[in-house]
């Protein structure tokens, strides 16, 4: 029981200590007024010299307020806090007289002696309203205790007033700070107009963004708000907030404003709410501006970007058609057409694919050459020039063009037999531009063609329109020669720094001759998934492979569904690398765990290609045949 009941004990002291420390009034100032007067009502109450309000804390006793007394502090006596617990007011007309008082004075000398406890709404007692007297009393008047008592509450009301009080600022003040964080992080300013006082305050921040002075000055019946507005937008802005105000009392409106720099258009976003008071009536309108310029900024950019990307998809929709119409109209059957079409549509791709890496600010020379001539016979064709970037425009045109003289090298000129050779050789012209010579030699004998071909017609027109120059194709015995004149304008300023080449892949790509070698019947009885989101490529890529004999077990759309049909039988897999929005990444990882083969199907440029992998890309657009091949080298066909 002894134990259990010191236990007890500390808990109830613990918490006593706890409430006191919440108030924060110990080493508080000992001269308070309020306190003062207290101490002094007391010892003229009881017509004594010494008076005090005494706070218990854990190991002294610190006097909020004295009378009589020139010290500050106390040690604690033995037992007090227990003592405290068990008595209520205290009044001992003679100490001397008592053998064993339930609290003694601090003086040694005080014979009388009274005090009334400190309790907060808990019932802790954290502190003494104490008398002292040398002189003992016969007795004591009963009113006497219980104004003491009174005085003690009115001393306990005033200490929680005040850790309230406390409170409270603390919380403002970090309420304050996260404000001012909250702004600081936002970009804000803040802004007050005291409508009855007709002041407008301004703070640092929104006179750092709006150039409007910091500080009070006089609101003009509210005109000066407006004054940072560009006068242009003034009276609609103006306009706009009252009837915003009027709707709903408050507002947000987006502006242009006046700026110390003419060439400059600054926007401003305010937000502002309106404060009632009592009756009411409008008091305040307290508001926040932020400087939208940035985004505003990249709003315009972005919707530049898509009226350009609308135009240069329609463009592109144009040119694949009036490229489909001449070639339909110069191939003799429909598998010319589509081979010729296919390989022109894959020049535009790979011009396509070198200016998004540079992010349509153009291509190099060089880099158009390899595309279009590294894929054929790397022992028989050699390029060779200075640096030149050419603009987006100048790059397509001159992809097309090296296309077109490369399809007819493979077909009918040096690089249809293995003792041909290509070069192609460009040098800065005289006049602005560049010069750019093709030749051919060790091929066939060559002689001019009956008739004029679209692959010719193209390349003049695409050249003098295009390339802003001309184009000259002479049929030499010993090979096609073929001189390109490209204009000034073709030529651009190389951006900083270059767009570094793209990292090796395993890149499956096919021309000409390759599709002639390859025989659709090596895939003949593989099974296949197909994971395509788009239904008309995946329904084309299903019909031809399997026209060459390919059982297709199934077509896949979404990243779910894809992940579902990996438990079907197949040999090998083709994956578009975006889903919706969604990688095929993890199709392609489960793939490479189980060992079974796969090859992606991808419109992505290098940077954005499926990475990690050792699987062939085949790039779109792309033809059955480039699957094929894919997905004959991958399964050792």
């Amino acid at each position: 029981m002894d134990d259990a009941g010191g236990t007890l004990a500390e808990d109830q002291e613990a918490r006593r200590l706890r409430a006191l420390d919440a108030l924060r009034a110990m080493d508080g100032d000992p001269d308070d007024p309020r306190f003062q007067r207290i101490v002094r009502l007391a010892a003229r109450l009881f017509d004594a010299p010494r008076a005090a309000i005494r706070l218990v804390g854990h190991d002294r006793v610190w006097l909020k307020a004295k009378v009589g007394f020139d010290h500050l502090e106390e040690p604690r006596p033995a037992g007090l806090a227990e003592r405290l617990r068990e008595y209520g007011v205290v009044s001992n007309p003679d100490v001397a007289a008592d053998p064993d008082p339930p609290v003694r004075p601090w003086n040694a000398d005080s014979r009388f002696f009274a005090c009334a406890p400190l309790r907060d709404p808990d019932g802790n007692v954290l502190g003494l309203l104490t008398v002292e007297d040398p002189r003992p009393r016969d007795a004591i008047e009963p009113g006497l205790t219980e104004a003491l008592a009174d005085l003690a509450a009115l001393a306990m009301e005033e200490l929680l007033h005040d850790a309230e009080t406390a409170a409270n600022a603390e919380r403002r003040a970090l309420d304050s700070e996260r404000i001012a964080l909250a702004l600081r992080a936002a970009n804000l300013g803040e802004f007050a107009w005291d409508i009855v006082g007709d002041t407008v305050e301004v703070s640092p921040r929104m006179a750092r963004i709006t150039e409007i002075p910091e500080g009070e000055a006089p609101a003009e019946n509210g005109q000066a708000l407006y004054a940072f507005v560009h006068p242009d937008d003034r009276e609609a802005v103006r306009a706009e907030v009252e009837a915003q105000l009027k709707a709903r009392g408050r507002y947000e409106v987006e502006f242009r404003r006046v700026s110390s720099d003419p060439g400059r258009t600054i926007w401003n976003r305010v937000a502002g709410l309106l404060v009632l008071d009592g009756e009411h009536h409008p008091a305040r309108l307290i508001g926040v501006v932020q400087d939208v310029t940035a985004r505003r900024d990249a709003d315009e950019q972005r919707e530049n970007l898509l009226t350009e990307l609308d135009h240069r998809i329609k463009n592109i929709l144009a040119a694949v058609q009036s490229v489909a119409a001449q070639s339909a109209r110069r191939a003799s059957s429909l598998d010319g057409f589509l081979k010729a079409f296919t390989g022109r549509l894959k020049s535009m791709s790979s011009a396509h694919d070198l200016l998004s890496a540079a992010r349509w600010r153009g291509a190099t020379l060089a880099r158009i050459a390899a595309a279009e001539l590294g894929g054929l016979a790397p022992s028989q064709t050699r390029w060779d020039g200075p640096e030149l970037f050419l603009t987006p425009r100048a790059a397509a045109a001159l992809s097309l063009t090296l296309h077109e003289l490369a399809v007819n090298a493979v077909k009918y000129g040096a690089l249809s037999v293995e003792s041909g050779r290509v070069e192609v050789v460009w040098r800065h012209a005289p006049e602005g531009g560049f010069n750019l010579e093709w030749l051919e030699t060790g091929g066939p004998l060559t002689a001019p063609p009956e008739r004029r071909g679209f692959g010719a017609t193209l390349i003049e027109d695409v050249v003098g329109r295009e390339l802003g120059g001309r184009a000259t194709i002479e049929y030499r015995r010993s090979g096609v020669t073929a001189m390109i004149h490209a204009a000034a304008d073709a030529l651009v300023d190389a951006p900083e720094p270059e767009p570094a080449a793209p990292e090796d892949e395993r890149i499956v790509e096919t021309f000409g001759a390759g599709d002639d070698a390859f025989k659709s019947g090596d895939i003949a009885g593989l099974k296949v998934l197909i994971v395509e989101d788009s239904l008309l490529l995946a329904m084309e890529l299903e019909a031809g492979l399997e026209d060459s004999g390919v059982e297709v077990v199934g077509c896949a759309a979404e990243l779910s569904e894809a992940l579902q049909m990996l438990e079907l039988p197949f040999d090998a897999a083709v994956l578009d690398a975006d889903l919706n929005g969604q990688s095929v990444a993890p199709v392609a990882e489960v793939l490479r765990k189980e060992g079974r083969p796969f090859v992606f199907a991808t419109g992505y440029a290098d940077k954005a290609a499926p990475m990690g992998f050792d699987a062939p890309i085949v790039r779109k657009p792309y033809n059955v045949h480039q699957i094929a091949r894919a997905l004959a080298s991958v399964t050792g066909r």
